[in-house]
């Protein structure tokens, strides 16, 4: 009995601990409840619609989607050529450059190794679901690239600043015809 009252002393002596035992245990359960009753729900926004491309040519154009201008680059071209190897990046010069910007990437690739010719690629971007396919959101922009001899599949990642740090309406429609 005297074993019990001992413990019982050193139980009655150390409240705090005890205490703060209880406190992290009920702060505990009630975060477990919490969160076993979360739901997360995620969603998915369509700004992009798609891509229309008009080829007569030897180019292929992919998508590489929506960022925010971070730098402004130094020189903005309407020609380039592609390299031989590796990605060359071409930037508009349809449109001034700003910080904040929406800007859209194309890349483009020269699927003939042995093409030397200028193609000229037409650019529309347009947004809202207005008919018959929106509102033009930019001027069209026409740039000219010109192939290579001796790469299989050179690239020009060609970026294009669509003038607005605000929201656009969606979908947006990008129209490019290449010949």
């Amino acid at each position: 009995m005297s074993n019990l009252r001992v413990k019982l002393s050193r139980f009655t002596s150390k409240k705090v601990p005890a205490l703060s035992l209880a406190l992290v245990a009920v702060v505990g359960m009630a975060v477990g409840v919490f969160a076993a009753t979360i739901t997360v729900t995620t969603t998915t926004y369509g700004g992009e619609q798609g891509l229309l491309h008009n080829n007569t040519g030897v180019l292929t154009i992919a998508d590489n989607g929506l960022s925010v201008v971070s730098n402004v680059p130094g020189t903005t071209n309407a020609t380039s050529n592609f390299l031989t190897t590796g990605n060359k990046n071409a930037f508009s010069n349809a449109q001034t450059f700003v910080v904040g910007h929406w800007e859209e990437a194309l890349l483009v690739t020269d699927t003939v190794g042995t093409d030397t010719t200028a193609h000229a690629v037409k650019i529309t971007i347009n947004s809202g679901a207005t008919a018959p396919s929106g509102t033009a959101l930019i001027a069209q922009v026409t740039y000219t690239m010109t192939g290579v001899t001796g790469s299989t599949s050179p690239t020009i990642t060609l970026y294009i600043d669509l003038g607005t740090a605000g929201p656009i309406t969606a979908p947006l429609n990008i129209y490019i015809n290449s010949n």
